[in-house]
């Protein structure tokens, strides 16, 4: 971590003056934006959430209201039979519970359906107003092919609610009563015991089924995004229908634990949400309002992105007028680095004119001083250079020219062949090709034959040093000895299997030259004492690293030398492998393209 902010921090101490400087200016006022809008975006976060609360705590109220209003009404409508003897009377004659489905008498029936039906009269939000006497039968508004005549069924749920409170209103909340023909219709009711006044005897029920329609209409006057949910005093849905609802029955038992005032956060599936939560004084009714805090900070996000955009611009500003104060301010360090770098190219007349007193001023001045003094000693050190140079082309003539050289061995040579030392003369005619071959500097990139007969040279001088004990021999594809590749890459590794395999016991040096998947190899393998299987793995490792370390066993340096050139010329994945075992011998196979004359090579392309 450390090396981490070290690493950064040279970084940006190797950024340009004047980049360094429109990056302060950006900085500033990138700080004091965000500082000012970070304020901002917090108080009117703070005020809008608010103003939000305020609202919708005031909007549940107002639901409330007109709910209870609604329910007032319907619980004035439920004590009405009290106030009807001829409904008393019908609801008698009904005590005993029969098992037959006989269609009530005209009498009984018109009666009702007209009390009924005054009831309902103007009255849209109720779906149907219901009395059920005792033996079963339902008197209703509604006709036969909506609601049954008789329910046998008298133990449900919503039944004991109404028995069980004795006379007293009660809310009834999302349920769907078994006397309606389509199971699935779902209502929200207002139900009462009905009692003989003088006698309290229990004749019966009295149940309105208001529609939901009714609370759409309240919900829809509150024109607000929010989720509501209305609900009785133990915690079961009146609004909306089940399938529609937001939140599960495991969060309305944990409903009574919240401690709110008025309004909360919670977040439901994810999503965050304010909570706001009314109940009635006079029904229980609980209305719970969940608004998505994204649409309570519709507008705060709206300023949060004006404020990211003035920011931005702030920005831009910054780096246009940073490049433009700059200039001036970089000027100075501009022409003091141009000076430097037409120095560097050993311009030592250049120098700068600064006319400020300021640092980089005093920076110019130094720098005037600096390459005065650099002018001078370079004066000296090249006088002084000359000097060794003449030295050097005095010793130089008078060294031997190396055609006097030449013309001495054909003199030594001629004179072998007169006495008659054939072997003298070959030794000295060989002895002169080698010394063609390597004072040439002519070509760097030779052909395949020429260095082989160079090698040939080279082979029959170390024969007359160490005998017949010496073997060689070749095997080349005709097609490949004009096939270029550069000069002496061959002999080190045939000195190589001399010196350190072969000199002492002998034994036979091969060299093969071939094509294998279209690359030329030439391989140069001898059956002296051979490598370790350490020393190899040793002497891989030189090669790869091309570090020129020398082993006991072979030249090191020549194969990392040789291995390093090829590489270079052609390269990585070209150059030199080796192979070998102790006492088995050893062998190093040089990997090349196979070009022929007429072809640019890479080492001709530098040279030339």
């Amino acid at each position: 971590m450390k090396k981490r902010n070290q690493n950064s921090k040279n970084c940006l101490l190797s950024l340009p003056y004047r980049v360094k400087l429109i990056l302060v200016f950006s900085l500033l006022i990138l700080l004091t934006a965000t500082i000012l809008g970070s304020i901002t975006y917090y108080q009117f976060a703070k005020s809008s959430q608010n103003k939000t609360e305020e609202y919708q705590i005031q909007l549940a109220d107002q639901i409330n209201q007109h709910l209870n209003r609604y329910l007032k009404e319907m619980q004035i409508i439920s004590l009405s039979p009290f106030y009807d003897q001829e409904i008393l009377d019908i609801l008698k004659s009904h005590q005993t519970p029969s098992k037959g489905t006989s269609f009530p008498p005209a009498a009984e029936r018109v009666p009702m359906w007209r009390y009924i039906s005054s009831l309902i009269h103007m009255r849209n939000e109720i779906r149907g107003i219901h009395i059920m006497a005792n033996d079963g039968t339902i008197f209703s508004n509604l006709d036969s092919n909506t609601v049954m005549l008789k329910v046998f069924e008298t133990d449900n749920d919503w039944i004991k609610k109404i028995k069980q409170a004795d006379g007293e209103w009660v809310l009834l909340p999302l349920h769907k009563p078994n006397y309606y023909l389509n199971k699935h219709t779902s209502v929200f009711s207002v139900g009462r015991l009905i009692r003989d006044p003088s006698s309290h005897e229990h004749l019966g029920i009295i149940k309105i089924d208001l529609k939901q329609e009714l609370i759409n209409e309240i919900v829809s006057r509150s024109n607000t995004e929010s989720h509501i949910f209305i609900l009785d005093k133990n915690n079961h849905f009146i609004y909306p229908n089940k399938e529609d609802k937001l939140i599960e029955a495991s969060f309305l038992t944990e409903i009574e634990n919240i401690k709110v005032n008025n309004y909360t956060n919670i977040p439901i599936d994810g999503t965050e949400y304010m909570m706001v939560y009314h109940q009635s004084s006079y029904s229980g009714v609980k209305t719970i309002m969940l608004t998505p805090r994204s649409s309570v900070f519709s507008e705060v996000n709206h300023l949060r992105k004006v404020i990211i955009f003035v920011v931005m611009v702030g920005i831009l500003i910054s780096f246009l007028l940073g490049f433009l104060l700059s200039k001036p301010l970089v000027e100075s360090i501009h022409t003091l680095r141009k000076a430097m770098g037409k120095v560097e190219k050993g311009n030592f007349a250049e120098r700068v004119t600064i006319n400020s007193n300021d640092e980089i001023g005093d920076l110019g001045k130094g720098f005037n001083l600096m390459i005065n003094e650099i002018d001078r000693l370079v004066s000296e050190v090249y006088k002084t250079s000359l000097r060794e140079k003449e030295a050097e082309i005095r010793a130089l003539q008078s060294q031997m020219n190396p055609h006097f050289l030449y013309n001495t061995l054909e003199s030594i040579n001629m004179l072998a062949i007169t006495k008659g030392n054939l072997d003298v003369s070959d030794m000295v005619s060989s002895l002169g090709k080698l010394l063609r071959y390597t004072i040439d500097n002519s070509s760097k990139i030779i052909t395949l034959d020429d260095e082989l007969s160079f090698i040939r040279s080279y082979v029959s001088i170390q024969k007359v040093r160490i005998g017949e004990n010496l073997q060689y021999s070749e095997d080349i594809d005709p097609n490949l000895k004009n096939v270029l590749l550069p000069k002496l890459v061959l002999q080190p590794f045939v000195e190589n299997a001399i010196v350190h395999g072969i000199v002492q016991k002998g034994g036979y040096i091969f060299i093969k030259a071939y094509v294998e998947s279209g690359l030329l190899k030439i391989s140069i393998r001898d059956n002296g004492k051979g490598i370790t299987e350490i020393e190899l793995i040793k002497l891989k490792r030189v090669i790869e690293n091309q570090q020129h370390i020398s082993s006991d066993k072979h030249n090191g340096i020549a194969l990392s030398n040789v291995h390093e050139r090829l590489q270079l010329l052609y390269g990585k994945p070209f150059g030199v492998s080796l192979d070998g075992r102790d006492q088995e011998g050893f062998s190093v196979t040089l990997t090349l393209p196979i070009q022929r004359m007429g072809e640019k090579t890479r080492e001709r392309n530098i040279s030339g």
